[in-house]
């Protein structure tokens, strides 16, 4: 299959097969939407790190996109369902945040990564998602011990570039695990 292609058209071919695994029920010749999502998430996980911000421009224009995108390509009961999954996930997690503040008087968690989450699940799923929040919290337990161990105080945790993290991770492992690439010149 991508063995066989050739050096210069096989890189593409590896990211064209491993975007349109990333996701159940998108036609193969949508492999660019969730590509494009992906570019998103990373984008905003970056503004994240540096910042301190998921912007709610990048976030809200991807889903509705996607939305749109998915409805075009699938159907648009599939979309509704996706945006619907996205919407219960980020109001939960508002939700879960708003008792916490209730009973701490602080925040557990931003409320960009909820926003985050609304976009990754409505373009990849619960699983890979639910995975990226357990594997992104191990990392970002792992970061805050290594800066403590050199004395670094820190008062938050920007949580969307381990959420990053995770996703790859789940999608590898939920999606992508038997996959494996060899060529030839």
């Amino acid at each position: 299959m991508l063995s066989s292609l050739p050096f210069d058209e096989y890189v593409p071919g590896v990211i064209k097969y491993i975007a349109a695994r990333s996701v159940l029920d998108l036609p193969p010749e949508a492999w660019w939407v969730p590509a494009l999502v992906f570019l998103i998430l990373v984008a905003a996980a970056a503004i994240d790190a540096i910042k301190a911000i998921v912007p709610d421009a990048l976030i809200f224009v991807g889903l509705l996109a996607l939305t749109a995108l998915q409805g075009l390509y699938v159907s648009w009961p599939f979309a509704g369902e996706h945006l619907r999954l996205a919407v219960i996930a980020g109001l939960s997690l508002w939700a879960i945040n708003h008792l916490w503040f209730l009973a701490f008087k602080h925040d557990a968690l931003g409320m960009g990564d909820a926003k985050w989450t609304m976009l990754a699940i409505a373009c990849f799923g619960l699983s890979p998602v639910v995975f990226a929040w357990g594997f992104g919290a191990c990392l970002a337990v792992l970061w805050m011990g290594s800066l403590s161990l050199v004395r670094y105080k820190i008062t938050r945790v920007y949580f969307a570039p381990f959420l990053l993290l995770g996703l790859m991770a789940g999608i590898y492992w939920l999606r992508l695990k038997n996959f494996s690439v060899s060529f030839t010149f």
